[in-house]
Parts: structure tokens; C-alpha cells; sequence
């Protein structure tokens, strides 16, 4: 199909891999070959919710929901543009359940 996107699926992993000899470097080499989306939809297993929602929203801040590394890990930024209103176009795709929900 036309201007389809690939799906992916990274495991974020623990934050000593953004330190790995290779693996961002890797990442990176494989970023410049994909087509640039003009949004991403994020699904994450950490996420509570009731019932299950999809939304999009602006900017929010990093959620560091990890504990015992390093004190610079904690101060990582990354300012992730929001995307209000994509969540319309994507809520047809969710299961027939998620509508019941809803």
C-alpha cells in the first residue's frame, strides 16, 4: 500500500544501552533508512488506565520510571512533540472491545 509506514517494535531496554559501544550507533544507521512518519503511536504495557484509553496530547514531560542508576541518566531530556487530535484517525484500528469500552 502507498505511504504506509513500517511497524516496529524497540524495547526501550535499561538506560546503560544509550553508554553501548555500538548499539546506538546501530539505531541510528537504521533511523536514516526509514521513512520519516509524521507521527508515532506509542503503545506501552506501563501505562494504567481505566478503562484502557488512546489519546494523544502535547508536549508532557520524561517519565523516569526507573531506579538505581546512574545520576545522569536522570537528567536526560527529550522534548517529544505532541500530537493532539491523531488519536482519531487511529481509534478505528483499535479492537471491537476497546469500543464497547468506551
Amino acid at each position: 500500500m502507498a505511504g504506509q509506514m513500517p511497524v516496529l517494535y524497540l524495547s526501550h531496554g535499561a538506560p546503560p544501552l544509550a553508554d553501548h559501544p555500538r548499539w546506538p550507533g546501530q539505531l541510528a544507521a537504521w533511523s536514516r533508512e526509514l521513512p520519516r512518519p509524521t507521527a508515532i503511536l506509542m503503545i506501552s504495557a506501563h501505562w494504567e488506565a481505566a478503562p484502557i484509553a488512546l489519546g494523544a496530547t502535547t508536549t508532557v514531560p520524561l517519565v523516569y520510571d526507573f531506579g538505581g542508576f546512574p545520576e545522569r541518566y536522570y537528567h536526560v531530556r527529550y522534548a517529544a512533540p505532541g500530537a493532539p487530535g491523531t488519536h482519531r484517525s487511529h481509534r478505528p484500528a483499535a479492537p471491537s472491545w476497546w469500543h464497547r469500552a468506551r
